[in-house]
């Protein structure tokens, strides 16, 4: 019932926007009464306070077949109907402290799946709960230094390290952190330390994971002609529960990276990340990398198209038993269908993907974006993994060989006006030789569409 009563709010936005203003105002279009209204909603200041609120509704029908959210599953199929609702509230103190609110409320419908099949963590419900409260202060007292404490969403540079993975209907990361902020001239620092959140909808406020912790150092360089980031993460996992090769104990990995983009003459635009791991997983030793590379041609036409190759690699265990864990882990990276794929059905670890990507703007409101995918395992003696670094299937011979298959997926994004946006897509996976091999194999598929109000 709650769930519903959320789902009147835009309904009352949109009325308001339309048919506050009265006969007089009929010929002014539905966009600028929308924003008219909106307008009131935003910057109300009360003496030395400035009060803003926003947020955004969003619907999603999804059809699964012959797999469901839960991985690859030739014969079965799913459907959801995905609401989700988030509402944003921040006041800002004298022009530099910022408190800020943010709720969430996120429920499926019409799926086989429950809350049951998601033990650590629900990615499909999260009924009314805090995703994020925080409290930040920039530049203290005409210092580089800042202060951001509380729950609050991190991410950095294209979120292929750090993303908070949004396209999922809870989201994949927030954090319970405390984050120190350096911000000079020429170099932005931002060290924290903190837990991600499990989101589950019998606890609330959702609990940061358990005997976790990590601490992170992210730093920008301003004022160059490309962006250059790099970083260095820790994770401590101190459950005593990783089981390595050699014997279960702790996960302690340090994991230091670099990432980079940039244009050339506004037509050729290229980007690379790299990421080395070291620690321990258990009592085994980690030595893992990861890697991407991208290079593109825009052609300088009204419509915009974008050619785009792109090479990710994510190291696999050589060898399962020399006690020497090879497996790159994807740090804290996003997992939506902005990489490997539209279905989700694979992740960074273990990893050869082979990316060709093609969008074009037909119209100012209307953008189409095509990919397609060659998957391949690094080593044929690892698992096939998926989200949450998951065991689809393996091989501990390694005889079925490293062809998982390829993807095509494709989406159109349609901007109605500036708060309301629908979108639609579609993704084919055909397996290969792998698939084949370590079991039943059929082609699967995944249909969408979205739409999304936001204020």
């Amino acid at each position: 019932m709650k769930s519903i009563l959320w789902l009147f709010l835009p309904v009352y936005l949109f009325s308001n926007a339309v048919y506050s203003e009265g006969e007089s105002s009929k010929s002014i279009n539905i966009e600028k009464r929308q924003e008219n209204f909106l307008s009131h909603l935003k910057n109300i200041k009360a003496g030395p306070l400035i009060f803003d609120t926003g947020g955004q509704l969003r619907l999603r029908y999804e059809y699964y077949d012959n797999y469901t959210i839960l991985g690859y599953q030739p014969g079965n199929s799913d459907q959801l109907l995905l609401e989700r609702i988030r509402l944003d509230f921040s006041v800002l103190f004298w022009n530099r402290p910022k408190l800020f609110l943010q709720l969430q409320d996120a429920h499926a419908f019409l799926t086989k799946i429950s809350d049951e099949n998601f033990p650590k963590s629900n990615p499909l419900e999260d009924t009314l709960d805090i995703r994020q409260l925080y409290i930040e202060w920039s530049h203290i007292a005409g210092t580089p230094l800042g202060l951001k404490i509380g729950r609050q969403q991190i991410s950095y540079g294209d979120q292929r390290v750090f993303g908070p993975g949004n396209f999922g209907n809870t989201g994949r990361y927030a954090w319970d952190a405390g984050m120190l902020k350096i911000d000079t001239e020429w170099i932005g620092t931002d060290l924290w330390i903190g837990k991600y959140l499990r989101y589950k909808t019998d606890l609330w406020p959702n609990p940061p994971v358990e005997d976790f912790l990590t601490f992170v150092c992210y730093a920008w360089f301003k004022n160059l002609p490309f962006q250059l980031d790099v970083f260095y993460v820790l994770k401590y996992d101190y459950s005593g529960k990783i089981s390595g090769e050699k014997g279960k104990g702790n996960l302690l990995s340090h994991s230091i990276g670099l990432q980079t983009e940039g244009k050339l003459f506004d037509v050729i635009k290229g980007g690379a990340t790299f990421v080395a791991q070291t620690g321990k997983y258990g009592q085994d030793k980690i030595s893992a990398l990861g890697a991407n590379a991208k290079i593109g041609l825009i052609i300088p036409v009204p419509s915009t198209p974008e050619l785009t190759a792109q090479i990710t690699w994510g190291s696999g265990d050589s060898n399962p038993g020399d006690g020497i864990h090879e497996t790159f882990d994807g740090v804290f990276g996003g997992r939506d269908i902005y990489f490997y794929g539209y279905l989700s059905l694979f992740f960074w670890p273990n990893l050869k993907d082979i990316e060709f990507d093609f969008s074009i703007k037909p119209h100012k409101t209307i953008s189409i974006f095509i990919q397609y995918h060659l998957f391949y395992l690094d080593q044929p003696k690892d698992a096939w993994y998926t989200t949450g670094i998951k065991i689809s299937r393996i091989d501990k011979n390694g005889a079925s060989g490293t062809n998982l298959g390829c993807e095509t997926d494709l989406r159109i994004v349609w901007t109605l006006w500036k708060h309301l946006e629908i979108m639609a897509g579609f993704g084919l996976f055909q397996p290969g030789g792998f698939v084949r091999v370590t079991g039943e194999a059929k082609p699967a598929s995944w249909t969408f569409l979205q739409g999304a109000y936001s204020w």
